[in-house]
């Protein structure tokens, strides 16, 4: 698009017809009778030079703000009407009567516009055509010209044979040239409105249009102008005015987008009504206005040659439409099967996966259901077909009550738009008993709206009598560990000490490090019994108001000696808020996190302790490990509305992969697994905070970066 000024909008447009529709009016009431005939030709001269003026003018600055493939067309018809108006400009300073001494210099300038604007209408761009519509577009043009150039030799040529204004040479053949060369621009006109694209259609359609009307003036001024009847300042002098407004207001129409394509033109029905059209008032024409109702020779082969080519047209149009259909009709066939085979592939796909699977509409109605869904839920999909899956499918809670639909994850990730999970829903058979199942919920969107859902669900039962048994085991073997393992310590810490007599190097290096094992071993029964405790609910609490300042700095105190042996300070930076929480499980959890910071600190760096209030918006996307807590927290009633407090205990470490900050949580799980031997610890220390954090009702996540350090948050309730 050039830039040379602002892109032509419909507003341009919207004014434009204004004013031309201004001046054809005006024009048409100054030609009527009730004015004398020298006004009214003083009306012509003046209406049709503003006319033409105003027309290439408007050419010419659309030429400069189109675009580039539409640049060369506009700049010819701007010079077509620069072109006529200097031959009506030369014939008026001339004195030229155009009956009795026409001019031999207008009527050439004449004819160089006429010959310029079909070139500027051939320059137009238009749909792009196949080898049979070329074909057909040669045949359309052959027949409206014929058509035209018939009633021309019919009303046209016999007067302007007969006539003997124009009796030299120059003129005789300028007088026989114009009209023919207004039957060409006709011609190319009516081509060019059967075949404009949709984009382009309101101002190539008001170019062809003015050019018809053009036309039209040209050859009714050579009829009258034969016949020695032409005057300035009739009515029949708005051809050449209407053919200009509509010239110039086709300059001012929308500009089509650079990128937009071209499409198809007019549907070939009406190309063939325009067409049969023009043949019909051709027929009219040399029944009823003829010398003779029978054609002369010329005229009966122009005749054979125009029947025998609309005749050719229409097979072919026939053929290429039959064709066409049939190709259609093939791709359609095509696209059905592979559809089906889309949709088979589908099937088998869904029916092959091992998870239930069931779909929803917006209204949570079910949809569908896969093989594996109807197994875990004892129901066939004709009976699930249409009824609400949340009431049918969602089991209560333990107080017997239904959770509401809007609590419902299917119904978060239709309104959000989101995917949502939720760990261990409970779903109902058929048979009335339940299951705890891992449910995704996904939304199904269509350009940006909801139509409904699909749910991913998993039997977990197995899983979490799994869990159930490992927790057992692992209860039973630390309690019974316990006991022994108090009776070791004790007696190795008494050959240590030297109560049975003194120890050789040797002997004291593995009691040492027999010690060192057991008091690892220790710790982590320790922390076993306490993750027992915690998530079986069995821990004490007493919740009480904690300064913040004191729980922090309190920390700080119980892990210096640690932290001095290493190497790293520890420092508390600010320190607002009261929690109301249990102080030993929060020194618990902060001893865990500060002592993991501490030992994976470089020597030499510090670790800052700091607590504020809670914005709304602090900390991560909580993972669905999180979520799993949160709901745990939420059964037993920990989850704290309202203000909460925020705890960070930030390092310079190493960091941690983004990849493990949520798996870090998990029980024995390392970054590194050499980092027990390495570090100590026993990889539950983030397993019982988060448990401690999340029956307190807060949560608790991390932010690291590899190289830089980690910073651990976690939420208490406000005291």
């Amino acid at each position: 698009m050039d830039s040379g000024g602002p892109a032509l909008g419909r507003t341009h447009f919207d004014t434009a017809r204004v004013v031309v529709a201004g001046l054809l009016v005006l024009t048409t009431l100054l030609l009527l009778p009730w004015l004398p005939m020298g006004v009214r030709g003083s009306v012509t001269t003046v209406a049709l030079l503003a006319a033409g003026v105003l027309g290439s003018a408007s050419a010419a600055l659309r030429a400069r703000r189109t675009t580039p493939r539409d640049r060369r067309p506009w700049l010819l018809l701007a010079i077509a009407g620069v072109t006529a108006i200097s031959g009506n400009a030369w014939s008026a300073a001339m004195g030229s009567d155009p009956v009795s001494s026409p001019s031999v210099v207008g009527d050439g300038l004449f004819a160089v516009a006429l010959l310029i604007a079909t070139a500027g209408l051939l320059s137009f761009p238009t749909a792009r055509r196949r080898g049979a519509e070329l074909v057909v577009m040669f045949l359309d043009g052959l027949v409206a010209g014929g058509a035209m150039l018939l009633i021309v030799s019919v009303l046209v040529y016999p007067r302007l044979l007969d006539s003997s204004a124009r009796d030299g040479s120059a003129a005789q053949a300028l007088a026989l040239l114009l009209p023919l060369l207004d039957v060409v621009l006709a011609t190319v006109a009516v081509l060019l409105l059967l075949r404009v694209s949709r984009s382009q259609r309101l101002g190539l359609g008001l170019v062809a249009a003015g050019f018809l009307l053009y036309a039209v003036g040209d050859l009714t001024f050579a009829v009258r102008a034969a016949e020695g009847s032409f005057v300035f300042g009739t009515v029949l002098d708005l051809g050449w005015i209407a053919g200009y407004a509509f010239f110039g207001l086709a300059a001012w129409a929308p500009l089509p987008s650079e990128d937009e394509d071209t499409g198809r033109g007019l549907p070939e029905s009406i190309g063939t009504m325009v067409v049969f059209a023009v043949l019909l008032v051709a027929a009219v024409v040399q029944v009823t206005l003829g010398e003779s109702r029978n054609p002369n020779g010329a005229q009966a082969v122009a005749w054979l040659v125009l029947i025998v080519a609309a005749g050719v047209r229409q097979v072919l149009l026939t053929a290429d439409n039959a064709a066409l259909r049939r190709g259609l009709e093939r791709r359609v066939a095509e696209q059905t099967e592979h559809l089906r085979q889309l949709a088979r592939q589908n099937e088998l796909l869904l029916d092959s996966v091992g998870d239930g699977i069931y779909g929803v509409d917006r209204d949570g109605r079910i949809t569908f259901l896969n093989p594996s869904a109807g197994e875990a839920l004892g129901y066939t999909l004709a009976e699930l077909e249409g009824r609400p899956a949340h009431p049918v499918l969602h089991a209560t809670t333990v107080e017997g009550r239904l959770v509401p639909w809007e609590e419902c994850p299917v119904f978060a990730a239709m309104s959000t738009g989101q995917v949502q999970v939720a760990d261990e829903e409970l779903l109902r058979r058929a048979d009335g008993s339940t299951f705890p199942a891992d449910m995704t919920a996904a939304p199904l969107i269509d350009d940006d709206e909801v139509l409904g859902g699909v749910i991913v669900f998993r039997d977990v039962t197995q899983r979490r009598e799994v869990d159930r048994i490992k927790d057992e085991f692992l209860s039973v073997v630390s309690h019974e560990l316990r006991t022994p393992l108090t009776s070791i310590r004790a007696s190795l810490e008494m050959v240590a000490d030297g109560h049975l007599g003194p120890l050789s190097a040797g002997a004291t290096r593995m009691v040492t490090v027999a010690l060192e094992s057991s008091e690892r071993l220790s710790r982590l029964i320790n922390d076993l019994l306490d993750l027992e405790r915690l998530e079986t609910g069995e821990a004490t609490r007493s919740h009480t108001a904690q300064p913040a300042r004191d729980l922090l700095e309190a920390a700080a105190r119980q892990i210096e000696g640690m932290a001095g042996s290493l190497g790293v300070g520890i420092e508390v930076g600010r320190a607002d808020g009261v929690v109301h929480a249990d102080a030993d499980q929060v020194m618990q959890t902060l001893t865990n996190l500060i002592g993991n910071a501490c030992k994976f600190s470089e020597p030499g760096s510090v670790v800052t302790l700091e607590s504020g209030p809670a914005t709304t918006a602090t900390g991560t996307t909580p993972t669905a490990t999180d979520t799993a807590a949160a709901s745990r927290a939420a059964e037993t009633g920990a989850v704290a509305a309202g203000p909460q407090v925020l705890f960070e205990v930030r390092d310079h470490g190493r960091g941690i992969p983004a990849d493990m900050l949520s798996s870090v949580f998990e029980r024995f799980e390392q970054v590194d697994s050499s980092d027990t031997r390495e570090k100590g610890g026993t990889g539950l220390g983030l397993t019982i905070s988060r448990q401690i954090v999340t029956r307190h009702g807060g949560r608790i996540w991390i932010e690291s970066e590899v190289g830089v350090g980690t910073s651990v948050f976690f939420t208490l309730p406000a005291g």
